[in-house]
């Protein structure tokens, strides 16, 4: 894996339960490499450089398997230095969405140090969208799919929210040719709304897998019935 390089979705599931933010102190050298100092145009010679993530896992787990090559950000597996823990001993486990905003303002407050900052939130290549499916309203006859929307408001459209690592178009098709696909997505999807989503693309791996929760949640708020994973 380059040092740039972060793993792509294709309508991942994010685990259900919390998420912890864990920061890894990064070896000075880290600055010779030139993906990494890209990302920080403002960094204070003599100032530590340092990763930031979110994981479902213990975070000294998730550092070891970075050391070890499983699922790792290069940066971390090349320069990682060490964990810190004292930075992130006040952040309670959160919700993926809110655990990756959390990632995300951390990491502007550090480089506002003069700090050097990788976070995949943030610093991923932006090759990753979200999108949204109409899906016919006979979709309400399913009483799984009735039981997730008590609040529906009638006559409101029926949607899937998802992201994927491919462009909407690619991956409505996918869902209809039954690849990947999610049921709904499969058997009641007639289009996609870009009115909902193409102003949000494109964006990082773990942006697009926040904001399809947030999306879907936005959407309900508003009276659609919504299917997310």
């Amino acid at each position: 894996m380059s040092p740039d390089a972060d793993s792509t979705i294709d309508d991942d599931e994010v685990a259900r339960g919390l998420y912890r933010i864990y920061v890894v102190a990064l070896e000075a050298e880290v600055m010779s490499t030139r993906k990494f100092v890209e990302k920080n145009p403002g960094y204070r010679p003599g100032q530590p450089c340092y990763f930031v993530d979110v994981t479902d896992l213990a975070v000294d787990l998730r550092f070891d398997q970075h050391m070890h090559g499983i699922k790792d950000n290069a940066f971390v597996r090349m320069y990682g230095a060490a964990l810190r823990p004292d930075f992130t001993v006040d952040f309670p486990p959160l919700p993926f969405g809110v655990a990756v905003e959390k990632e995300a303002e951390f990491a502007r407050s550090l480089r506002g140090e003069g700090c050097g900052v990788w976070a995949p939130v943030l610093d991923a290549p932006e090759t990753s969208n979200v999108y949204v499916i109409r899906l016919d309203a006979a979709v309400l006859k399913n009483r799984r799919f009735r039981a997730a929307n008590p609040a529906y408001v009638k006559g409101s459209p029926c949607v899937y929210v998802g992201a994927t690592g491919t462009s909407p178009e690619a991956r409505f098709a996918n869902h209809k040719a039954g690849y990947k696909a999610n049921y709904y997505a499969r058997a009641y999807g007639e289009g996609l709304m870009p009115e909902l989503f193409q102003h949000l693309n494109p964006m990082t791996q773990q942006r697009a897998l926040a904001t399809e929760i947030a999306l879907a949640e936005e959407l309900r708020q508003e009276g659609f019935a919504v299917w997310q994973n």
